[in-house]
């Protein structure tokens, strides 16, 4: 009964918890048949979202939480040649619970996806992988987030991470947790040159252009609202019938709430051309911000007038097995949400490509600010602390008692 005493509270507090670790929820439109379905993810969620997406949970009327799969809008035909990449570091941290691995770029060309082939094993591994020219200075490009390896009853598996933000690092280095304290053994790292890739864009909403032409340079700032994930930028340019002008991007502000030692890769500078020839397009990959700055190098040249940029973001969706005459929810926007770990991507081949298709609404805002009164079933914030301070207390008393009770009975054992 005592320790039923002490788990109760302790269960009210992880609940508690929880409930405060989203900021914001929404309604899922109800279906007629169950079955998967797939909800697009609107810029106005992406934008509350932390890079990669952890931050996002289902549950129903029951708060039981559903399953899910994200997808973005992207078809990948990899049908060009399986490239390996050589391994210059490859060692397990025990007491750190991961294996590291350092990989070389030694031709620098323009990587988006690694394949890693290891020893067979089942479970979902979670993966952080970082790029860095100088093997000091790295820039994360994917946040810790969950593989699942391919099932095979061979003595090796593959491992695929079709979505890395492209880039050409000298270096890359990739951490895998294994959080079963079973070592991740890899063996060897290819890389697939795509022959090409078809994606499906949603708009932004513009974002405000200004220009400054100083120095033999313009200064092109591109803002945004908010802080926006931005997967492409096109730009409309006047100027000469032939240019080429040489371009620094960088974001100016942090937009992300997100704590790291190292920085993510939106943070990473750059560099690029404009040209009458080219398309004027940028493509990018999970990248946050609200603030861009482009520098544009004119020599000896009139600067180039910047007077449109459109911004598009990949269309996003989350597949769940939903059910009639049964409410859903969603939850989402999280400085500490990691990923879920789900047994469903194990089974998404099973899963329709075409699937129909249910829609989030009625967003809404779970206020949370210190200084704003913020209601949880019910109650004020001040009296949501009152009880967990009292919860705090009866666990300090009952763990006394217990303490008392123990040593007690060795007293007047010893007697």
């Amino acid at each position: 009964m005592k320790r039923i005493l002490i788990i109760l509270p302790i269960i009210f507090l992880y609940q508690i918890l929880i409930a405060q670790d989203f900021n914001w929820h929404a309604k899922i439109e109800d279906v007629n048949t169950a079955g998967y379905y797939k909800m697009f993810l609107s810029p106005d969620i992406t934008s509350q979202l932390n890079h990669s997406f952890p931050d996002i949970r289902i549950t129903d009327q029951y708060n039981n939480e559903v399953q899910y799969i994200l997808k973005k809008q992207k078809t990948v035909y990899d049908r060009g040649l399986r490239k390996e990449l050589k391994i210059i570091k490859n060692k397990h941290k025990k007491f750190k619970h991961y294996t590291e691995l350092i990989i070389e770029n030694q031709e620098s060309i323009n990587i988006s996806n690694l394949i890693f082939k290891v020893v067979n094993i089942h479970n979902p591994v979670y993966i952080k992988i970082y790029g860095a020219n100088d093997l000091k200075r790295w820039y994360v490009l994917k946040n810790s987030f969950p593989v699942v390896p391919e099932i095979t009853v061979a003595d090796s598996t593959e491992f695929k991470v079709m979505d890395i933000p492209e880039s050409k690092f000298q270096f890359y280095k990739i951490l895998f947790h294994d959080y079963d304290e079973t070592p991740i053994e890899v063996g060897h790292v290819f890389y697939h040159s795509l022959s090409d890739i078809r994606a499906e864009y949603i708009q932004l909403s513009a974002p405000k252009v200004s220009q400054i032409d100083t120095m033999g340079r313009s200064i092109i700032t591109v803002e945004f609202t908010k802080p926006e994930f931005v997967d492409m930028i096109t730009f409309g340019i006047k100027g000469p019938e032939y240019y080429l002008r040489k371009v620094q991007m960088r974001k100016k502000d942090t937009s992300s709430t997100e704590t790291s030692d190292n920085e993510f890769y939106d943070q990473f500078r750059k560099d690029f051309y404009f040209g009458s020839l080219k398309s004027n397009r940028i493509n990018l990959y999970d990248y946050k911000a609200e603030k861009i700055e482009l520098i544009v190098d004119n020599k000896d040249n009139q600067p180039l007038v910047y007077f449109k940029a459109n911004a598009y973001q990949l269309k996003n969706y989350i597949i769940a097995y939903l059910k009639p005459d049964i409410e859903y929810y969603i939850l989402y926007g999280s400085e500490t949400a990691s990923f879920p770990s789900y047994d469903l991507p194990y089974f998404k081949d099973t899963i329709p490509e075409i699937l129909p298709e249910t829609y989030i609404y009625n967003i809404k805002k779970t206020k949370r600010s210190i200084e704003k009164e913020e209601y949880i079933w019910n109650f004020p914030s001040q009296y949501l602390w009152y009880m967990v301070g009292l919860l705090g207390l009866v666990l300090i008393l009952i763990s006394i008692k217990l303490l008392r009770e123990r040593f007690g009975n060795n007293d007047r054992m010893t007697e």
